[in-house]
């Protein structure tokens, strides 16, 4: 039998639309295409048997989630460990300029000797925290919930972890894959072997005329 893992990103929220971080504490409205992409999901499920719907505990994931749950009669269940990555001190700077400064900060503590497990942002955390905290979850719901297929929302940077955690990658590579609000991951665990399926997959907020 197997297990399987749907992961998705959270629709669009305003504070996306605008290239400004959320990470672990903020939130916002969904846009309007975040309303669309929302449909949409709902719809590229409603054939799919789903057991169990999990999420990060910020409303951006909990709405997203809520929404498929419902259509299938179920209860979300959320789960603050799911949350973004929490950058600290840097949590309201725009996207780029968050990612470029841990970039600068991260290989200035390297080359000063520290271990990268202790290079984190000013009252923040690293890749190690957020896959430590993320995982415990994942691994409890993956143990539950064994030949199941389970919806998982979560967050740009979560969903990145999950699938760079399952496949063994190292840390400092978890955050190369995309990851499109209201996008698709699929991974089947069977035989203790887990196999990413799908990937950032967004055919279905494709416009029905196009």
């Amino acid at each position: 039998m197997t297990t399987r893992l749907i992961i998705i990103r959270h629709c669009e929220t305003t504070d996306n639309k605008k290239g400004k971080i959320q990470g672990y504490n903020e939130d916002s409205e969904f846009t309007e295409e975040g309303q669309k992409q929302l449909i949409k999901l709902i719809n590229r499920f409603k054939e799919e048997h789903i057991d169990a719907v999990f999420c990060s505990d910020l409303g951006r994931a909990y709405k997203t989630a809520e929404a498929i749950a419902k259509s299938h009669g179920l209860i979300t269940i959320k789960k603050k460990d799911l949350r973004e990555c929490d950058i600290g001190d840097w949590s309201n700077l725009p996207v780029k300029e968050g990612i470029a400064k841990w970039i600068v900060y991260y290989e200035e503590n390297k080359k000063k000797g520290l271990r990268r497990e202790d290079i984190r942002p000013p009252n923040g955390e690293n890749s190690f925290d957020h896959q430590k905290r993320v995982m415990n979850t994942v691994d409890e719901i993956i143990s539950n919930f064994r030949d199941k297929n389970v919806v998982i929302v979560g967050h740009s940077g979560t969903n990145r972890v999950i699938m760079g955690s399952l496949e063994n990658k190292d840390p400092d590579d978890f955050y190369t894959v995309g990851q499109s609000n209201a996008c698709v991951n699929i991974i089947e665990y069977n035989g203790g072997k887990y196999k990413l399926i799908v990937i950032n997959d967004v055919t279905h907020l494709k416009d029905e005329t196009s």
